[in-house]
């Protein structure tokens, strides 16, 4: 505090000097652990009741940093490679809510107790700019931020002239800048037939971190805009009256740090992103945390539900840096579910299986670094359909890519007997097999068949079913039962880990999946007269192959259907294969309206809006889907 008062952020006086002014409210402080930084203290506004009586008056649409790092991905993943690496800055404002002043009736009523010995002694602390706690200090204060990164992404956009002068700053940020990285020419990091057009030159904000993309030769103008963005809203240098202890509102030791230097490395919000390797890594303190928690639970037998449900969050949290883990929930989430009213959960052999698949991942985490591309809406490398009946499960692959998949795949596997009689029916009220469980199985072996059959390292395939349920659970990655379902979603994972594709269910009508619904049930025709029934009753060009599941395959599908866990298998991930986008056929479905991928802010504004590229093709690629699976 007395740091803060020295900046002339705050004032403290002592209580009796202020205890008969009008609009003045008395709040606790406390204070936030940080890392690799001093505490930071927040005031309860709750206490007071300040944050509840406060008018909306903020404008919360500015707050529009929910959304910053799926921009920040998305640029990066379409950034046309042949205009060489996306670079990555950052700056960081000192102080940044205390750059936001308030008037002096709002400062008395957001006034902080620091205690004494007695009441007479106590001090009281009033914030003369936005503090830490009160629920209108975001909004106000990002927009004032937004409205920076707005004004430097209108520059970039409208601006044409000279950077000139240039701003000593500019000059300072860049003594730790590293040498330019070379250009790439693999295609695989970015979406086929989604580059951007002109080299990438952005600026987007999060909260008071400013994050900067720019290729070649777009950096000098894009440091230059982005400095000036910034510097247009909060003041820039130091006043004649300012104590010497106040800061520019650049952040110096950030400066110092090298954030401020152009890299294709570097640690953006929370994630360590490679762009000319096009990849998104944990930082090693959080890797380190991961195996830490792991390990600290892999010995308990009981925990208590706090614990635990902090545990899933912090997995949850670091899901998007784990390739596969988004299917690996279920048995983790069913505790909760299974032990409502239980304070202290028992960890069953199951979870502790569970448990023990997370810490395999764990210690293979440098060996699978998450693709940008597969976190990002993009057009799919190969689209089919799977369906199952009682009696087994099939369906199709179409490549969208030459070369990829020469010929239409069709697949098919009968499901044994013993499977066969455990399936819930009329006849047979007490199975523990559903139909949903068994068109679950058909998209797991789908997958793993076409990923014997083709390259799909990196790739994006989109799976039709006519399962509502089963595309829900593979869309969401988890169940709430620790059923079939759930051990199918762990081998997915299992092989989204080792090849490293994105898989997107797809729900579509009954009608349309005729081919698969045919797949799945022609198990009384040997292999030639099914290929000949197939090309008589669904012709194509070139005529379909059939493609057989791997016995191993087989094994884990009928593994996971009896809801037996096989040993995790850590193999490294398969290399990416570069390759060239094109159409398959003339689609004949109606074209969808253009809708973005998720709701907009209500008011406009540059970092917020969704990309010509996604708002365009989002939806248009269902359509292109369907159109594939009726042909």
């Amino acid at each position: 505090m007395t740091d803060y008062v020295k900046k002339r952020f705050w004032v403290v006086l002592p209580f009796r000097s202020v205890r008969d002014m009008p609009h003045l409210k008395l709040s606790p402080c406390e204070v936030v652990p940080q890392r690799d930084r001093r505490p930071r203290p927040i005031i309860d506004y709750t206490f007071s009741g300040v944050n509840q009586k406060s008018l909306p008056l903020a404008p919360p649409t500015s707050m529009q940093f929910g959304r910053a790092l799926q921009r920040i991905l998305q640029r990066i993943a379409y950034a046309d490679p042949h205009f060489g690496p996306v670079h990555m800055l950052k700056f960081d404002l000192s102080d940044g809510y205390y750059r936001v002043r308030l008037s002096p009736e709002a400062a008395l009523e957001l006034a902080v107790i620091i205690p004494g010995d007695h009441p007479s002694s106590s001090l009281i602390a009033v914030p003369l700019s936005l503090p830490m706690g009160w629920a209108l200090s975001p909004p106000y204060f990002c927009a004032y931020t937004e409205t920076a990164a707005d004004l430097s992404n209108w520059a970039l956009t409208h601006d044409t002239g000279p950077c000139t002068p240039q701003h000593p700053l500019e000059l300072q940020s860049q003594l730790h800048a590293t040498a330019l990285g070379p250009s790439i020419t693999d295609t695989y990091l970015s979406p086929p037939g989604q580059l951007l057009p002109d080299p990438i030159q952005y600026t987007d904000v999060y909260m008071d971190d400013f994050i900067a993309l720019a290729q070649p030769p777009n950096l000098p103008r894009t440091l230059h805009h982005t400095l000036k963005g910034i510097l247009s809203v909060f003041r820039d240098g130091i006043h004649p009256h300012d104590p010497p202890e106040r800061q520019h509102i650049i952040s110096s030791s950030k400066l110092d740090k090298g954030d401020a230097a152009w890299s294709t490395e570097k640690n953006i919000l929370g994630w360590l992103l490679n762009t000319t390797e096009g990849t998104l890594r944990l930082q090693p303190h959080k890797a380190s945390r991961l195996c830490t928690i792991l390990r600290d639970f892999s010995s308990k037998v009981r925990t208590s539900r706090r614990k635990w449900q902090s545990l899933l969050g912090e997995l949850r949290y670091m899901a998007p840096a784990l390739q596969g883990t988004r299917y690996l929930f279920s048995v983790l989430q069913h505790v909760l579910r299974d032990q409502p009213s239980s304070t202290r959960l028992r960890l069953s052999p199951l979870v502790k299986q569970a448990l023990s698949d997370w810490s395999d991942l764990a210690s293979t985490l440098s060996e699978h670094p998450v693709p940008i591309a597969s976190l990002v809406p993009r057009a799919p490398h190969y689209v089919g359909a799977v369906d199952a009946s009682s009696s087994g499960c099939g369906g199709f692959w179409i490549s969208t890519t030459h070369g990829a998949l020469p010929q239409p795949l069709a697949f098919r596997q009968s499901f044994p007997v013993d499977l066969q009689n455990q399936l819930v029916s009329s006849t047979n009220p007490s199975g523990v097999l559903t139909n949903s469980d068994l068109e679950l199985a058909a998209i797991a072996l789908g997958v793993a068949t076409l990923n014997d059959h083709a390259p799909t390292p990196y790739a994006c395939i989109y799976a039709a079913s006519d399962n509502t349920p089963a595309v829900a659970w593979c869309t969401k990655g988890s169940t709430s039962s620790v059923g079939a379902n759930a051990h199918l979603l762990r081998w997915i994972a299992q092989l989204a880990r080792e090849s490293t594709f994105t898989l997107h269910p797809v729900s579509i009508p009954g009608l349309s999946n005729r081919i698969a619904d045919f797949c799945s049930r022609a198990f009384h025709l040997q292999d030639p007269q099914f290929l000949q029934a197939l090309n008589t009753r669904f012709p194509t060009y070139p005529s379909w192959q059939l493609a057989h599941p791997k016995p191993e395959h087989v094994h884990s599908m009928i593994s996971a259907l009896s809801r037996k866990m096989l040993p995790w298998r850590s193999a490294a991930p398969a290399k990416a294969v570069t390759e060239q986008q094109s159409t398959f056929g003339n689609s004949s479905a109606n074209q969808s309206p253009s809708t973005p991928p998720w709701q907009r802010a209500l008011i406009p504004s540059l970092p917020s809006n969704s990309l010509p590229i996604d708002t365009a093709q989002a939806k248009l690629l269902l359509a292109a889907l369907k159109s594939a699976v009726r042909r």
